[in-house]
């Protein structure tokens, strides 16, 4: 008898990455899961915010040959009359559905790319597991982000679960927006801890995120109750005008220092620009606002307030 799939056996991945020094102990591959409950301005990955297959087109690879045209069996690629140039309509568009891969089949210049893709925990083991050898010499492993990983718990913590069986390092990136329940049974297989703050008023979270922090402090508080010997280190990026001044990193540095838990560190991200043209491929208005990262000086600079709290601090 057929068994059904189930959210514990496949999940919605949108990226893996190999051969990453930065996100956790040694060398690592880092597995990217679809769907995000924030939308943060300053996201530099547009494409990890759907909990769905999407569609990209990168303007400045197309050459304009018209082959996605007669490949499209539902008439949604078309040319602008004003610009010539070959379109999208993306409301026409059945992604996903019966014509999901032939328009990115026949593209010569590969402009167009099928970003979310159902996988199996054998499926994503298959590629981690091809630089087993560098974890074992390096001390790395499997790090899952996304998006935001806790959105697919049940998939995840399967995952990582088969990880450990298999002797694999394990660490998970979150922006600690979800219920309790979904953190734990991740939490219960994972190694190491990254956990975002984005801003520590409500008020401005709401405004930059979306979303209250409300429940990802109270997560935090959580982690440092009943995971008091799992390493966390905490993320920032700094964006600014946003959360950039020393009052946001210090009342960031204060909670921290009362939770009562080591953190390994405490990173500033400076924010960059590589995700801005991301927007327009995947059919998604950027923000209006000018974003801009704080200058190394000012980050150099807040990194000292975290040090006076008592914690490790660097800028990255």
């Amino acid at each position: 008898m057929k068994r059904h799939s189930s959210a514990q056996d496949s999940g919605l991945v949108f990226n893996i990455q190999r051969y990453s020094i930065h996100d956790g102990p040694g060398i690592r591959t880092l597995v990217f899961m679809k769907g995000c409950p924030l939308r943060c301005f300053w996201c530099s990955n547009p494409e990890s915010q759907e909990m769905k297959t999407e569609y990209t087109i990168s303007e400045t690879k197309c050459i304009g040959c018209g082959k996605c045209i007669a490949a499209c069996p539902a008439g949604a690629i078309l040319v602008d009359e004003k610009t010539g140039r070959v379109v999208l309509d993306r409301e026409t568009c059945k992604i996903p559905g019966i014509c999901e891969k032939e328009c990115v089949k026949v593209c010569p210049s590969k402009c167009r790319e099928i970003v979310g893709k159902r996988m199996t925990v054998e499926d994503v083991l298959k590629e981690v597991e091809k630089d087993a050898p560098f974890y074992k010499h390096s001390g790395g492993g499997v790090t899952v982000g996304g998006g935001e990983p806790l959105m697919q718990a049940d998939f995840v913590s399967n995952l990582l679960k088969t990880c450990k069986e298999r002797g694999l390092h394990t660490a998970i990136e979150t922006c600690g927006f979800a219920k309790w329940e979904d953190m734990k049974k991740v939490l219960d297989y994972t190694d190491w801890l990254f956990f975002d703050i984005k801003q520590m008023s409500p008020d401005r979270h709401q405004e930059g995120t979306g979303t209250s922090n409300k429940l990802i402090l109270e997560n935090l508080e959580k982690v440092a109750q009943y995971f008091p010997d799992l390493p966390l280190a905490i993320r920032t990026c700094l964006v600014e005008g946003y959360n950039s001044s020393e009052a946001d990193i210090e009342a960031a540095a204060s909670f921290l220092s009362k939770l009562g838990k080591k953190i390994e560190y405490y990173e500033l991200l400076l924010y960059h620009r590589l995700g801005e043209s991301k927007y327009k491929n995947v059919g998604k208005e950027k923000t209006s606002r000018a974003l801009e990262a704080p200058s190394k000086e000012h980050a150099e600079a807040l990194k000292k307030i975290i040090e006076s709290y008592g914690l490790s601090a660097r800028v990255a």
